[in-house]
């Protein structure tokens, strides 16, 4: 696969809203899915599906303890990552509310 291919993997995995907050919560600690489900609200089933894809691009990795998978982040720097989409996202919005102001 090349580079581009892999690069789009990796934006494709972090294109899910609950992907996303997955990513927002293990940025602080790991979370077992048990943990990840109850914080979103949202089924076991659902939240290993996320993980799959997550772990599949290289996002987060797993480590079974007991009866228990924890999550972690593999890199942080998929943090620095969507940090810069906020900028993007707040630099947007500055220049539509400038526009509007100038009117």
């Amino acid at each position: 696969m090349d580079e581009c291919n892999l690069i789009s993997n990796v934006f494709k995995s972090l294109a899910h809203p609950i992907r996303l907050r997955i990513v927002k919560l293990l940025s602080s600690e790991s979370l077992s899915v048990l943990e990840l489900s109850e914080k979103l609200k949202t089924s076991q089933s659902s939240i290993s599906q996320h993980l799959k894809i997550l772990e599949e691009n290289g996002i987060i990795e797993k480590e079974k303890k007991g009866n228990n998978v924890y999550c972690k982040l593999k890199h942080e720097l998929v943090l620095e990552l969507l940090f810069d989409g906020k900028r993007i996202i707040s630099q947007e919005l500055k220049e539509a509310n400038d526009i509007f102001s100038n009117m």
